[in-house]
């Protein structure tokens, strides 16, 4: 701890400032990917049940 002090503090933290945006960096990136995943899942996958049929034209005439 005492080679710690014995650093500049100004390059110390700059080095945290630095650990810190990297690690904001990766977890931003990592919350793109997971979000275009689940935009994937979502436009890609089977309709939720209740919800089939879309797709369909309508079997009945509209109401009058």
């Amino acid at each position: 701890m005492k080679a710690l002090k014995e650093k500049n503090p100004i390059i110390l933290a700059l080095a945290i400032i630095g650990i810190c945006a990297v690690l904001y960096g990766g977890w931003t990136i990592y919350e793109q990917h997971v979000a275009q995943e689940q935009e994937q899942a979502i436009r890609y996958g089977p309709p939720p049940p209740g919800i089939g049929g879309l797709n369909e034209p309508s079997k009945q005439p509209p109401p009058q």
